[in-house]
């Protein structure tokens, strides 16, 4: 394998890059073994889809504290929600799927 070099980037630049990709996946690592494996995770569009509302309606909700902190996780960027926690949450709100879209 050729030696590849990189000009434009110090070896403080690179070792500092590596460890900011390694806390991201211990912090993914995390985040994923706190989950019950049979939770299933939705992102925002199949949770809304779930709900029978818009993206942006789920997205203002979450914002607003509608939706319990505990049905939703961040993991890296992207939301993530909990199935069995918005299901539970439909189910004490019956009037969640009868909104505007």
């Amino acid at each position: 394998m050729a030696n590849v070099l990189f000009y434009t980037h110090s070896k403080d630049d690179l070792v500092r890059a590596v460890r900011l990709v390694i806390n991201e996946i211990r912090q993914t690592e995390l985040v994923d073994s706190s989950i019950p494996i049979d939770d299933e995770k939705l992102s925002q569009k199949a949770a809304s889809l779930l709900l029978g509302i818009s993206v942006t309606t789920i997205i203002d909700w979450r914002k607003s504290g509608k939706i319990p902190r505990d049905a939703y996780m961040r993991i890296g960027r992207p939301i993530f929600y909990s199935k069995k926690k918005l299901l539970e949450y439909a189910r004490n709100n019956r009037g969640v799927n009868k909104t505007s879209k």
